[in-house]
């Protein structure tokens, strides 16, 4: 559970600072340092959508996100909530493929050792 919590907090500050490339970015070094772990890369995505569920309470709670999410629903023709989950699901699918990559190259630094 802490490293879960650690993750999505890693994932909530390098998003913070970098913006959606700091996702895949934190995902590779937890990949590469959880290599061993079973699942990593399945936990690291679950935590990059709490990490960017969190994100975007923190912009619903400033009142900026209820008009950003009725534009863009707007514009692609479909209900907000879509917008929500198509954005935790990028933040997912961005998340699983890095710590993926990070944990077989974690395997790889093992073995050339």
């Amino acid at each position: 559970m802490t490293l879960f919590l650690t993750s999505a907090m890693t994932i909530v500050a390098t998003t913070w600072f970098m913006g959606w490339w700091g996702v895949p970015l934190a995902a590779l070094i937890l990949g590469v340092m959880g290599w061993a772990r079973r699942g990593i890369a399945w936990m690291t995505s679950l935590a990059a959508i709490v990490a960017w569920a969190a994100l975007l309470l923190l912009d619903v709670t400033s009142g900026r996100f209820g008009a950003l999410a009725t534009a863009i629903a707007g514009v692609m023709r479909v209900p907000s909530a879509v917008v929500v989950v198509v954005t935790l699901l990028f933040a997912a699918l961005l998340a699983w493929s890095a710590a993926a990559l990070g944990a077989e190259i974690g395997r790889a630094l093992r073995r050339g050792r």
